[in-house]
Parts: structure tokens; C-alpha cells; sequence
């Protein structure tokens, strides 16, 4: 995936990723591009309610109504169609309140709310025709009511914090609108309260996005140190996905998404649709996106991949699988591979094609319906670029901090001496470069005494 996202970089390609394990750190700090990760103390924020009338649209309002249900239900839970239509109706109401206000109700919603309130009030009792005048009476200062809270309700900016105050009385009254009963107010503002002013996360959808984030051809939003947090590393994935969603439209140039494991996060029954949306608008702007995984398990375990993921990838890469031979059946109807596709994935790394060639790996790639093997061979400064071997990786600073120089002329000072000592695996390499504490600065005619 480094050879992959450099050469695409180095096409005119933006690349926006999302890691969990440090795998690009290397290649992101030679391409001078934004390696930006997760901590308490500096979270990754944005502010994805602070936008223009112009932006507002369907994608937007589905993107927050998807953002508000993760926050309030988690990603394991089951949404049901009223909870999707209620969130729906806040997020609408909260920007028509920021962008014209609400003075009354018109008289199309003020008669469809008297009739829905007359037939609760008839369902609740009995009332006879001399009851009439009391019940419209009731029904009518129901709706006085109702009105008078709607108005006060104000937005004076656009935020989550604005978003909390405003829906946490917005439900209610949607609620009392339309005779509701199975929605719990209390717990709705409880399980959102953490983003909000004060709370355990209150930064993270309040604070705008950093806006050179839209110059940089390179980013890398690094998210290792939340993976564990169900609640949390879901969320952030998703309003990194939004940020690459507003770069993709703004930029002109070709755009590409990759999302390391941090995607199984959102591979949810929730978010499966906003997956759908992703795919199918990435390519009207130009762009693509891409998953990554290590398990095959996520692959053939889950109708939400097949259904968002696969379905709507033309690309197929696969490495190694030998060691799935025996179950591989699943796999290859999952990803309507052909008995030629196999028989070429399983010479991946097997055959004896070695002899007189520097060191490489070997890859299956599926473009449409075109497929074949093939050798992924990368020079050592590619290697010293992107390893994340941590011995390899304190020789390589070594090499910087003493010679004072760039990244790259650091890579290549690394390099030349690991030429010149004649050990051909890196890790040896670098521990012998570490023992001795200093640049080697070795000679190509010092090879012989290396060896």
C-alpha cells in the first residue's frame, strides 16, 4: 500500500488515509505531507454542522443524521424508521431555525397539528358532541403552546454544542407534535451529553477543521490510540470520511480515500448506506476509495462489506493466501473471483522466478475483469521509507540528527552505507548501525572487510 499511494502521489493524486499502526508515518514525513494523530490532549476535531445554506443538501443532512444516530445509538444497534425520520426531522429544523428562524406555524402544518392532537385527545377518552368545544379548546391551547416553546428555541451559531441545546427541546416538541410515546428524551440527551460543552469529547465536533488541510496533497490521520473505543473510534473515522468528502469537492484534481482497519469501525448496519453514498459519489468527483485488511475473516464475515464495500470496489488486490487454500471457496464467491483467478492467486510467492533478481513480493490484481500476478520490487530507499520496523526506524533518526540534513538526504546517506557493508536484510543492518551509535559512512571498497 505504500508502493500503491506513492505512485499515485506521484501522478497528481491527493491522498487522504486512515491508519492504525504507524504504517505510513515513513512515506508521509519524505512527501512533506500532514501526518495528524489521535491524542487526549489534541483530539482530531472539526465542526461538521458549520456550513453555508449552499451546502446544505440531502448528503449533508444524511451525514449528520448519521453522525447523531451513532452518537446516540452506537454502531451495533438497530435503528428503527422513526428514530431515522425524528433525527432527520432535527437536523432540518436546526438550520431552518440558523437560516430564517421560526415565527409560527403556517397554516397547512397548524391544521395537519390540530388534527393529529384531536385524534390523540378522541383515542385518550370519550367525548361526546357537547364535549366539542372543549376539546378544540384543549387542542388549541395544546397547539399555542407548543408554539410559543418552538419559538423561543434559537440558533445563533452552528455547532454540536448548538446542535445539543437545540434538539434536546426540539424532540420533545416533535415528539408532543405527533403523539409519540416510545421516544426517551433523558436518554437521548444522556448518551450525546459527551460531545457537548463540558464532556469527556466536547472538542472533537466543535472546534473547526484545519482549513491548509485542503492544500495538502498527503494526509495521514493516524487513529491507533482510540481503535479500542467503540464509541469514539467509529465516530472519528466517520467525520474524517467527511473531511475527505469536502476536499473531494473543492479539488479539482484526482482524489483517493484509503481507510486502513479503521473501517471495520463503521461497518455497521447504520452506516452502510453513507458507504454506498461514499463509493458512488467518489467517482462524480473524480475519486476513489479504498479498504484495507489484514483478517480475512471481515472479508467473508459480514454482509455489510459485501454489500457496501465489495460490491462497489473495481479494484481487487490480494497478497499471499496460501494458508486460506482450504476455505477459500467463500472467498472467491464473495469476490466473484473465476477458477482462473485462483489458480493465479495461488502461485502468488511459489513459483521459482527468483533466480538473479533483486527482492520482491508478489501481488494478485483484479482491474474489471482483467487479472494477473505481479512482482512489487522496491529499491532500499523505498524499503527505509516506509518500514516501521522501530530498529530500522531509530538507525534511520540516527542518520538525520547527526548529519543535520532533509528526510530524504537522510535515506540516502542510510543507504548507501547499507550498500556498501554488504548485509543484505535491513534489520541487521540498522542493529549494527544502533550498536555503534553513530553514521557508519561507509566505502563501497569497505564491502569485502563488512562481509
Amino acid at each position: 500500500m505504500n508502493s500503491v499511494v506513492r505512485q499515485l502521489h506521484e501522478q497528481g493524486t491527493d491522498v487522504v488515509m486512515v491508519d492504525t499502526g504507524n504504517s505510513y508515518e515513513g512515506l508521509c514525513e519524505y512527501l512533506g505531507g500532514k501526518y495528524i494523530s489521535y491524542t487526549e490532549e489534541k483530539p482530531i476535531t472539526m465542526n461538521p454542522f458549520n456550513i453555508t445554506q449552499a451546502e446544505l443538501n440531502i448528503e449533508k443532512i444524511d451525514f449528520l443524521k448519521n453522525l447523531i444516530l451513532l452518537i446516540w445509538k452506537g454502531s451495533d444497534t438497530r435503528i428503527t424508521e422513526l428514530e431515522f425520520r425524528i433525527v432527520e426531522q432535527m437536523v432540518t429544523d436546526y438550520y431552518d431555525a440558523y437560516f430564517h428562524g421560526f415565527d409560527g406555524y403556517d397554516p397547512v402544518q397548524r391544521e395537519t397539528l390540530r388534527k393529529t392532537l384531536t385524534a390523540a385527545e378522541k383515542r385518550k377518552g370519550t367525548w361526546g358532541a357537547e364535549d366539542l368545544p372543549a376539546l378544540e379548546q384543549k387542542v388549541d391551547d395544546k397547539i399555542r403552546m407548543l408554539e410559543e416553546r418552538r419559538k423561543v428555541l434559537k440558533v445563533a451559531s452552528l455547532s454540536f454544542n448548538t446542535f445539543y441545546e437545540y434538539s434536546c427541546e426540539r424532540l420533545e416538541l416533535i415528539c408532543l407534535e405527533n403523539n409519540i410515546t416510545e421516544i426517551d428524551y433523558d436518554k437521548y440527551t444522556y448518551m450525546i451529553q459527551p460531545f457537548y460543552k463540558g464532556g469527556n469529547y466536547d472538542k472533537i465536533l466543535n472546534e473547526n477543521v484545519d482549513t491548509t488541510l485542503f492544500s495538502e496533497t498527503f494526509i495521514v490521520f493516524e487513529v491507533d490510540a482510540i481503535k479500542e473505543n467503540k464509541k469514539l473510534f467509529p465516530i472519528v473515522t466517520l467525520i474524517i470520511m467527511d473531511v475527505f468528502l469536502q476536499k473531494m469537492r473543492i479539488k479539482k484534481n484526482r482524489k483517493v480515500l484509503v481507510i486502513e482497519e479503521a473501517w471495520k469501525a463503521i461497518a455497521s448496519p447504520l452506516m452502510a448506506e453513507y458507504i454506498k453514498f461514499m463509493y458512488k459519489t467518489a467517482r462524480k468527483f473524480w475519486a476513489s476509495v479504498g479498504v484495507v485488511t489484514q483478517e480475512i475473516q471481515d472479508i467473508i464475515g459480514s454482509e455489510i462489506v459485501k454489500e457496501a464495500i465489495i460490491n462497489n470496489s473495481d479494484v481487487v488486490m490480494l497478497l499471499d493466501q496460501s494458508k486460506f487454500k482450504e476455505r477459500f471457496d467463500s472467498i472467491k464467491a464473495i469476490l466473484g473471483l473465476t477458477d482462473v483467478d485462483c489458480k493465479k492467486i495461488f502461485t502468488i510467492n511459489r513459483l521459482e522466478n527468483k533466480e538473479g533478481r533483486s527482492f520482491f513480493r508478489e501481488v494478485f490484481i483484479r482491474r474489471g475483469s482483467t487479472s494477473g500476478v505481479y512482482g512489487v520490487e522496491e529499491p532500499h530507499e523505498c524499503y527505509m521509507t516506509y518500514t516501521t520496523e522501530r530498529a530500522e526506524k531509530e538507525a534511520l533518526k540516527l542518520y538525520k540528527r547527526e548529519l543535520r540534513c532533509s528526510h530524504q538526504e537522510a535515506i540516502e546517506a542510510y543507504c548507501r552505507d547499507w550498500d556498501a557493508s554488504g548485509i543484505n536484510k535491513s534489520l541487521p543492518f540498522a542493529q549494527k548501525v544502533n550498536a555503534a551509535g553513530h553514521v557508519l559512512n561507509l566505502k563501497k571498497s569497505d564491502k569485502n572487510n563488512q562481509q
